[in-house]
């Protein structure tokens, strides 16, 4: 099946202010992965671009990255690939020539297979086109040529390994935890060039596959982000004068040795990896400290643990006052359901605390139940992601009976919402809420404001104010110290929950926001603990979460670990200036 070229009229005058961005989008083929086809459908719905498809060898399939390299290593991928097949599509390649013909997408097909080897009469519908701007998803680095034909500058995606080894790959082999091989972006102007966009998600040592989905997911949101703007984009490519330059490719080789000797070591930690799911699970309990005592952070001041019993989890810590008593909110989680609740007790100064009880309950999964005042009430914004929306809760006979309020957003996948009134404006602070027909992204922090607490919500003009694995999901209610705000960010680099970090913003507004790295609250504080990912403090007390692993089947190889009641060793690592 053919698909025929499209004719595109030339224009001579230049764009005007808010003119739509004329994108040329250049492929190899038109057997394109998921993420391409999600991000061309994506610029093909933005109302700021006018998209023309060029395609290179519209009847060649292409070879994947990973059909190369040695034996081992494409035995290996292909078997990766099988086994998460399902959680993979953005790196699935599915053929688009049925799916273009119901869109009205302007195609230029050219002869050449490269996009080195382009020739005159293959140029020539390119300048006709009289594009702003190239992106090139090919694996070729785009000829001077095909450069020549943007009026802006051109953009590619790029892999930084070589030799048919995805860069990603060495991120696995060399233990890395967080991506320093993977895909970026990178914009070609004249003779310079500088990164766009680096990948960065943390990293999972048994799987490849899985890496390259959430990173193509990644790139793929933060182009639809870029390209959008077309303004800025104009604007940036005007007052571009430095070089930033990208990432050289990996210049190691993989022999058949080598992958031998990783794959050992590969399959030693996927054995450990089931055996510790088999014998294991988390389990999350609550640390109680009092702020009477310990006005400060402390390194050497003792916790309470409010440990819960075995069939479930204690996790997502609030605390608030009423009438000077102290109430304690979290997510109850039951194993045998696999469901969520949010529960509820009073705790005194000294971080003793009562028998708790279940306050909310629905048909889905509550967590982080988010705790606020306004106007003489009490309202809750638990996560119910599982229901699709952000919904508000209303305090009728505080603590324990709540009545639903309002939906603040619905079809949305939003966790761990987090308001804050700050300079007569409500600002609401959420990840996971971008491009829903994409897996989760909750490694990036959206935020809206409006003039009160039900809205109307308006998106914040540089969402996603944060991308990054290390802290973008909020960690807990933001406060301020010292004059200072603070907003407690997840770190999960090393694994959902694994520390909290504490950002100092510095600048709020509704054009901009910038934070800055002040402290990490680290997983060493309790012998035994292997993550935390909730801080919050009112004026008397301090409420962290602490995660356990517990055996299933009775027996214990953590006893004192298991038996502590208190804990003196709460580690603060101070941030350093070079990160």
């Amino acid at each position: 099946m053919s698909i025929p070229s499209t004719n595109v009229p030339a224009s001579s005058r230049s764009p005007s202010p808010g003119a739509h961005l004329r994108l040329g989008v250049v492929l190899d083929s038109l057997h394109v992965p998921g993420w391409i086809e999600f991000l061309v459908d994506q610029l093909t719905n933005c109302n700021s671009i006018d998209l023309f498809l060029i395609v290179l060898n519209h009847d060649a399939k292409e070879t994947l990255e990973t059909e190369r390299g040695p034996f081992l290593f494409r035995y290996w991928t292909a078997v990766d690939r099988w086994v998460r097949r399902s959680a993979t599509n953005a790196i699935r390649v599915r053929n688009w020539h049925l799916i273009l013909t119901s869109r009205s997408i302007p195609v230029v097909v050219l002869q050449a297979s490269k996009p080195k080897t382009l020739s005159d009469s293959d140029i020539a519908p390119i300048k006709a086109a009289n594009l702003e701007l190239l992106l090139c998803l090919g694996r070729d680095v785009p000829s001077p040529e095909l450069l020549a034909c943007a009026s802006l500058s051109t953009w590619s995606v790029q892999d930084s390994g070589s030799g048919g080894i995805l860069g990603q790959f060495w991120d696995m082999y060399e233990g890395n935890r967080v991506t320093l091989h993977g895909p970026q972006i990178t914009e070609q102007q004249q003779n310079r060039t500088r990164v766009v966009y680096r990948s960065c998600i943390a990293t999972n040592f048994l799987s490849l596959a899985l890496n390259q989905n959430d990173a193509y997911w990644e790139i793929a949101d933060v182009l639809v982000k870029q390209l959008a703007d077309a303004e800025q984009l104009r604007t940036v490519a005007q007052l571009l004068a430095t070089s930033d330059q990208s990432q050289e490719p990996i210049s190691r080789t993989l022999s058949n040795t080598r992958m031998a000797s990783f794959l050992v070591k590969w399959t030693l930690r996927t054995l450990r990896a089931e055996l510790m799911k088999l014998l294991f699970r988390e389990q999350w309990s609550i640390a109680i400290q009092s702020k009477v005592a310990v006005p400060q952070m402390s390194s050497d001041r003792e916790f309470r643990i409010m440990r819960p019993p075995r069939d479930r989890f204690y996790a997502d810590p609030f605390i608030i006052e009423r009438n000077g008593r102290n109430y304690l909110f979290f997510e109850d989680y039951r194993f045998s359901s696999r469901k969520g609740l949010i529960s509820c007790c009073e705790v005194d100064s000294e971080g003793n605390y009562t028998q708790p009880r279940v306050v909310l309950e629905c048909d889905y999964h509550l967590s982080y139940p988010f705790l606020f005042t306004w106007q003489g009430e009490i309202y809750m914004i638990p996560e119910t992601r599982d229901n699709r929306t952000i919904e508000m809760y209303r305090a009728t006979d505080f603590p324990c009976s709540w009545v639903h309020e309002a939906v603040l957003m619905s079809d949305v996948a939003a966790v761990d919402t987090t308001l804050l009134h700050h300079r007569d404006r409500w600002w609401m602070f959420t990840a996971g809420v971008l491009d829903e027909d994409a897996p989760d992204k909750t490694w990036r922090l959206c935020l809206f404001f409006g003039d009160s607490p039900f809205g109307p919500w308006t998106a914040h003009p540089k969402n996603p104010i944060v991308s990054s694995v290390r802290h973008a999901r909020p960690a807990g209610s933001m406060y301020f110290d010292n004059g200072q705000l603070i907003r407690p960010a997840q770190d999960c680099s090393r694994g959902y929950g694994y520390a909290v970090q504490l950002h100092r913003v510095e600048v709020l507004s509704e054009t901009d926001y910038q934070e800055s790295l002040l402290a990490t609250v680290t997983p060493n504080w309790i012998p035994g603990s292997k993550g935390v990912h909730t801080f919050n403090q009112n004026a008397d007390l301090r409420v962290i979460d602490v995660m356990f692993s517990i055996p299933r089947f009775g027996f214990n190889l953590f006893p004192a670990a298991q038996r502590s009641k208190t804990c003196n060793a709460l580690a603060f690592e101070a941030a350093k200036s070079s990160r």
